[in-house]
């Protein structure tokens, strides 16, 4: 029986060199935490090769918010040194980009499409509106703002209470519908 125990530890422990879904995913994380080194892989988007010096003309651009005519030396300088040092070795490490420090090229690798998909997917979120945005939004807030002045009224007696009640009921119930097509064309 112990024999037959152990065979079943063995088999239910993942082989040490097997990478779990959660640390591939800390892995990648790890990754792009870092602004410059998201900004390496934008710029890859659209070149298939480039150069260190081209890279870090780039990014300090982005950085400083100027055209990349107008990046100083220093600026240059400063973004060159940290890619160099920093951001381009962990970038190869991961597999991510393919980095020669003698020639100081960086090239796209087929993981960097995989970094820009997880990029691509916090873009996407961030790009759409909040739901109070636009005319649902909106649309939401007035039929139910139309209720509770209904409530009001009838509870002021300008109208009958049950009339009032009425109303507000049929105003929330239209204010509930805009507010499920409004998540409903969210998604």
């Amino acid at each position: 029986m112990s024999s037959q125990l152990a065979v079943t530890r063995r088999s239910a422990c993942p082989p040490p060199s097997a990478e779990s879904q959660a640390e591939r995913l800390d892995r990648v994380f790890t990754i792009l935490q870092n602004r410059r080194r998201r900004l390496v892989l934008e710029y890859l988007r659209t070149h298939e090769s480039t150069t260190q010096s081209d890279l870090a003309r780039y990014v300090a651009a982005v950085e400083n918010d100027i055209d990349e005519a107008a990046v100083t030396s220093t600026q240059r300088k400063r973004v060159y040194v940290s890619l160099y040092q920093a951001h381009l070795p962990k970038l190869d490490g991961f597999g991510a980009v393919s980095f020669d420090r003698d020639r100081g090229t960086v090239e796209r690798t087929p993981r960097t499409e995989d970094l820009l998909t997880y990029l691509d997917r916090f873009h996407d979120q961030s790009a759409q509106p909040p739901l109070s945005a636009g005319p649902f939004g909106a649309r939401t807030v007035s039929f139910l703002s139309a209720a509770l002045a209904a409530v009001f009224v009838g509870e002021l007696g300008v109208v009958p209470a049950d009339f009032s009640l009425g109303l507000a009921v049929l105003l929330s119930l239209g204010g509930a519908g805009a507010a499920v097509y409004a998540i409903g064309t969210a998604r």
